[in-house]
C-alpha cells in the first residue's frame, strides 16, 4: 500500500513543517482572561477597602424617650386623708397650680383650741375660768387620743406599714398638746404674754394648714400618672402625682450592661429606634451621647428616674446597668421633628414615654488592622 494513503493529508503536512513558527500559540481563552481580570479587580478593591474603609464597633441597650432625663414628683407636705384630686393623666399643670386637697382634722382642732384659748384669756371672771376649764379638758382628751394613736403607730412602724416620719409627727403633736395643758394653768399676771404667744402660734398653724391641706405643683409640666385617690390616707412626703417637664427636650435614657457600658464616652454617636417605628422602613433616630454614669445603677436609683418598678425590670433584666443619656438631633423638616438615618423618618410625632432600643458606636477600625496581627503571627513576627 502506498504510504501516502496510510496517513491523513493534514498530518503529513504537519510533519513536513514541524516548527510552524509563523503561527501564534493560544495559551488562555478570552473567558479565562475575563475571569482573571475580575478576580484581580476584586482583590484590588478588597485591599483598597481594607486600607481606607472602616468597621464600626457598637454596643446595644434598651431605654426610654423622656423629657428632661427623668420624671418629676408632686408629694404631700403633711399627713392626712385626700379629699380631692384636681388633675388627671394628660393634663398640663403650671408651677403653683393646685393638684389635690388633704384633710387636716388634727390641725383644724389645734387651731380651734388656740382660738378658744385666746378668747378665754382675753375674757374676765368666772366665764373666763369656765372657758379655760373646757379648753383644758379638750386638751386632756386630745392628749389621751394622741397617746393611743402613738401606740398604734409604733406597732405599724415595727411591721413596716408606716414611716417613722409619720410617728414623729404624731409625737410632736402630743408634745405641743402637753405644753398647752401646762401653760393653761399659768397665773393671770402672765396672761397677756400667753395671748401674744398664742396669736403667733395661730398664725403659724394657719400657714401650716394652708401648706398641708393644699398640694400644689412645684413644676410646670404634663401629668403622667396619678398614684392616689380621694379617701386615701397619706403621710408627709408621699408621692401623689408624676409628671414630665414640657419645657425640656426629649432625651433617650439608655441602659447598657455594665461590661459594655464602660466603653461608652460622651460625644459618641447613638442610633435610637423607638418601639413604635419600624427600623427597616424608616431607619434610626440620630443622637449623641451626652452623659454616662460612673457606676452601675442600683434599683433604687433607676426607680428615682423612671418611677416604675415594672419598667425598671423590663429595661434592665434585673441587672445593674450603666445609664447613658443621649440627645436627639432636631430636624424641623421631618414630621417627627428629629433627624433620621434614612428618608424623613415616620410620618408621625415621637412622644416621650416611648420604649426604644439603641446602638452606640464606641470605636471605628480599619479592616487591615484585623489582618496585620494574623499576618505577624503567621510569619512569626512579634
Amino acid at each position: 500500500m502506498d504510504p501516502q494513503h496510510m496517513f491523513r493529508k493534514a498530518a503529513l503536512e504537519k510533519l513536513s513543517s514541524p516548527e510552524r513558527l509563523d503561527v501564534m500559540m493560544q495559551v488562555t481563552s478570552p473567558m479565562g482572561w475575563l475571569a482573571l481580570w475580575t478576580i484581580g479587580a476584586l482583590l484590588a478593591a478588597i485591599i483598597i477597602w481594607s486600607v481606607v474603609g472602616s468597621i464600626s464597633i457598637k454596643v446595644a441597650g434598651k431605654g426610654i424617650l423622656i423629657r428632661g432625663g427623668s420624671v418629676l414628683d408632686i408629694a404631700t407636705t403633711g399627713t392626712g386623708r385626700i379629699t380631692e384630686i384636681e388633675v388627671k393623666p394628660g393634663d398640663d399643670v403650671k408651677d403653683g397650680q393646685l393638684v389635690a386637697r388633704v384633710n387636716q382634722s388634727d390641725l383644724l382642732l389645734r387651731i380651734q383650741n388656740v382660738k378658744e384659748e385666746i378668747s378665754a384669756l382675753s375674757g374676765q371672771g368666772a366665764e373666763q375660768q369656765a372657758a379655760q376649764s373646757r379648753i383644758n379638758a379638750r386638751y386632756q382628751q386630745q392628749a389621751e387620743e394622741l397617746k393611743q394613736k402613738i401606740a398604734v403607730q409604733q406597732e405599724m412602724v415595727a411591721k413596716g406599714l408606716l414611716t417613722k416620719s409619720a410617728l414623729m409627727a404624731t409625737q410632736q403633736q402630743l408634745t405641743a398638746t402637753e405644753q398647752s395643758i401646762a401653760q393653761g394653768e399659768m397665773s393671770s399676771s402672765g396672761r397677756m404674754n400667753r395671748v401674744d404667744d398664742l396669736r403667733r402660734q395661730l398664725r403659724e398653724l394657719d400657714n401650716q394648714l394652708t401648706s398641708a391641706s393644699e398640694v400644689r405643683s412645684p413644676y410646670t409640666g404634663r401629668v403622667l400618672e396619678v398614684v392616689a385617690a380621694p379617701g386615701d390616707l397619706v403621710s408627709a412626703g408621699q408621692r401623689l402625682v408624676t409628671l414630665e417637664a414640657t419645657n425640656e427636650p426629649i432625651k433617650a435614657v439608655i441602659y447598657i450592661p455594665a461590661g459594655e457600658g464602660k466603653k461608652v464616652r460622651p460625644d459618641m454617636p447613638a442610633y435610637i429606634s423607638p418601639s413604635t417605628v419600624k427600623a427597616e422602613e424608616y431607619g434610626f433616630m440620630i443622637g449623641e451621647v451626652k452623659a454616662v454614669s460612673d457606676y452601675p445603677m442600683t434599683p433604687e436609683g433607676l426607680e428615682h428616674v423612671l418611677r416604675n418598678p415594672a419598667l425598671v425590670s423590663e429595661l434592665t433584666g434585673g441587672t445593674a446597668p450603666i445609664e447613658v443619656n443621649a440627645s436627639l438631633t432636631p430636624d424641623p423638616t421631618t414630621p417627627s421633628g428629629f433627624r433620621w438615618s434614612s428618608s424623613k423618618g415616620p410620618p408621625v410625632k415621637i412622644f416621650s414615654g416611648t420604649i426604644c432600643s439603641a446602638t452606640i458606636t464606641v470605636e471605628t477600625k480599619r479592616p487591615i488592622s484585623y489582618v496585620l496581627p494574623i499576618l505577624r503571627k503567621t510569619v512569626g513576627i512579634t
